[in-house]
């Protein structure tokens, strides 16, 4: 891996995250870009314009607006501290702070990217009400790289857990985080198959199993009985340092395992960091 994107709302910023993405970007050697994500109120200069067919200059700028001086203030003290936290770790890393489009320009954005970093309260609304925000979540399910939600605190990874239903989509993103994370073959990995069906697909488990012990000196195999999302957060409770990889999100998918109500449950009661590739 070696570009990692990570996504940053000047208005409401979490350091943690900064320092989260900082981490993985130093763990693999990478470059980490932070994106700014902000709803674009104004432009910050003269601009021509047409309404009806008839050209105009608009003049109400972003400067005019009140706030705006302080907006600008606090930004500045964000991208210093994204920079000290980088310059810290021995990371290369940029800025890009202009997007067109928060939404649509950040899913542009990760086409060219290996991974994207988010925190899970990241929104252009001041209060969200609920987390993950829907802007995340539109961000989880139309991302065109994989994308890691950053734990609320930072802390370092020294386990990984995989919610495996045996879709093709849970078997993907395990594959898509060994490529990116060779540097973790060392951590343990967990197989967590809740098994509501009462089938079992032994030869398909086999084989996962031995792919797994190719890419992770310490990989083991758990198969539990119940619920998908309760079994999950019970596994997950007094976990602090562990990565879950999930599947696909809000994609044509019948996986109650990594259903979008299954994963909005988990990151809204775990703080750790989960893992979400798309097949």
């Amino acid at each position: 891996m070696k570009n990692i994107l990570l996504a940053i709302n000047p208005e409401k910023p979490s350091i943690p995250c900064m320092q989260f993405g900082c981490y993985l970007a130093q763990l693999t050697q990478s470059r980490l870009t932070a994106v700014f994500v902000e709803k674009h109120l104004a432009d910050k200069s003269p601009a021509l314009k047409t309404v009806v067919g008839v050209p105009y200059v608009e003049t109400i700028l972003a400067s005019d607006l009140p706030g705006y001086a302080e907006h600008e203030k606090m930004r500045a003290i964000y991208m210093e501290t994204f920079t000290k936290i980088c310059e810290d770790r021995g990371v290369r890393h940029s800025i890009n702070q202009d997007l067109t489009s928060p939404l649509d320009g950040l899913i542009q954005e990760s086409r060219f990217a290996d991974l994207l970093v988010i925190a899970r309260d990241t929104s252009l609304e001041h209060k969200t009400g609920h987390s993950p925000s829907d802007f995340v979540k539109d961000i989880i399910a139309k991302a065109e790289c994989p994308v890691i939600v950053a734990p609320i605190t930072f802390t370092e990874i020294d386990e990984i857990l995989l919610g495996y239903d045996e879709s093709r989509s849970s078997a993907f993103a395990v594959k898509q985080f060994s490529y990116l994370f060779p540097e973790m073959d060392e951590l343990k990995l967990t197989m967590l198959h809740v098994n509501e069906s009462g089938h079992e697909h032994e030869v398909q488990r086999e084989k996962l199993s031995h792919w797994l012990s190719a890419h992770f000196n310490y990989a083991a195999f758990k198969i539990t009985t119940g619920k998908a999302g309760s079994e999950l957060y019970k596994h997950l409770y007094n976990k602090k340092r562990t990565l879950v990889i999930m599947g696909s999100y809000g994609r044509t998918s019948f996986s109650t395992l990594l259903s979008p109500s299954t994963a909005d449950s988990l990151l809204e009661n775990l703080d750790l960091p989960f893992f979400f590739a798309h097949h």
